[in-house]
């Protein structure tokens, strides 16, 4: 394994072991393990694809329908409690990786500047 390789390997246990995360995998967790909410995801993403199909196909009352039934399901989706906490966590996690991700794009930018 290369000097890389390892030191990867660290960082992704690190962060793996970060509180944001592991509060993001928590509820991510509970969220899967909801059939209810996972019967209205699947009847929005239906609605959305019937969408698509009837725009395409230029049935627009059609389309009109389905997109309000998709509309009326995300609106009673994101309206839950648990989806509200789910997507703070998915925003903390969200923005440590981004934090990391600019830090090692800057170190290794500075790292090729000051090489030339």
């Amino acid at each position: 394994m290369t000097a890389f390789e390892e030191t990867l390997d660290q960082l992704c246990q690190l962060l793996a072991q970060h509180e944001s995360i592991r509060a993001y995998q928590a509820i991510e967790t509970k969220v899967q393990q909801l059939p209810d909410l996972q019967d209205q995801i699947h009847r929005m993403k239906a609605y959305q694809q019937d969408a698509v199909l009837f725009e395409k196909i230029e049935k627009s009352q059609a389309y009109q329908a389905a997109d309000e039934k998709a509309a009326r399901i995300q609106e009673d989706i994101e309206n839950q409690p648990i989806v509200e906490d789910y997507r703070a966590k998915l925003q903390d996690a969200s923005d440590l990786l981004t934090y990391i991700t600019k830090r090692l794009e800057e170190g290794i930018n500075e790292e090729l500047n000051h090489g030339k």
